[in-house]
């Protein structure tokens, strides 16, 4: 499953970011090296795979924009040789990581998909939550 491409790169960074990133070795060609490109691609798409199997059903009929906006984030983390700590690029990557475990935990859903495409996928304990909360009735005045 593919949820970032090229194309969606090319989209969010531009040509010219991509060819910096994968255009970084003697002699220098001064084009995007897909070879490059597409091997943080496929770490990216498997990441991504890693934190939805739990919980959906793999391949995604739909693929929310989000989902490719967080791969594209994750492929550019792998296209760098070097990083530092706060580099934009790391935080980048830290939140991204950040929402694919809360999409595994179940705090979040990938929401935009059609009803019944891309449902969570049922446990089987089939266990019922009771959440403790504000009581509206009962009590006083009632």
């Amino acid at each position: 499953m593919s949820y970032v491409t090229a194309d969606a790169m090319i989209r969010k960074f531009g040509e010219r970011e991509l060819i910096q990133l994968t255009d970084n070795e003697e002699p220098y060609q001064y084009v995007i090296n897909y070879e490059k490109l597409d091997a943080a691609l496929e770490e990216a798409n498997s990441e991504i795979d890693s934190f939805l199997v739990g919980r959906y059903p793999l391949p995604l009929q739909v693929i929310p924009p989000f989902l490719v906006s967080i791969g594209c984030h994750l492929a550019r983390y792998h296209l760098c040789n070097v990083i530092v700590e706060n580099d934009p690029i790391a935080i980048r990557y830290g939140i991204s990581i950040k929402r694919l475990k809360d999409i595994s935990k179940s705090e979040t859903g990938l929401g935009g998909s059609p009803a019944g495409e891309s449902a969570p996928t049922e446990s089987s304990s089939n266990n019922v939550t009771l959440v403790v909360g504000r009581r509206d009735f009962g009590g006083r005045g009632w």
